[in-house]
């Protein structure tokens, strides 16, 4: 007869540890599934925001470039002109490195 108890309470034990078991293994497999989606939704984000500063450095040289021509109408409308381009080198004399050739 002790025999049969012993039996019972082993078959407890076990059933216990199969599902305990069997629950980890389940929670393993959801965590690493959710953290393959999390490194997915990453680098979704990571291109949205590299999109989203390339947009936004269009969007700043197209304001410079229309603050430029809108500068240049305001001069023009206060008689603000440029008579001689500007030259920032001039070699019109002989240097020393080509004195007499």
């Amino acid at each position: 007869m002790k025999k049969s108890r012993d039996t019972i309470k082993i078959s407890k034990l076990t059933l216990f540890t199969t599902s305990t078991l069997v629950t980890m293994m389940v929670l393993y497999l959801y965590f690493l599934n959710m953290s393959v989606v999390h490194v997915v939704l990453r680098g979704e984000h990571v291109q949205k925001q590299h999109k989203l500063n390339t947009e936004i450095a269009q969007l700043e040289a197209d304001y410079i470039e229309s603050q430029h021509v809108i500068a240049t109408e305001i001069a023009g409308l206060n008689e603000y002109f440029t008579d001689t381009p500007k030259v920032f080198v001039s070699r019109e004399g002989a240097s020393l490195v080509f004195g007499g050739n």
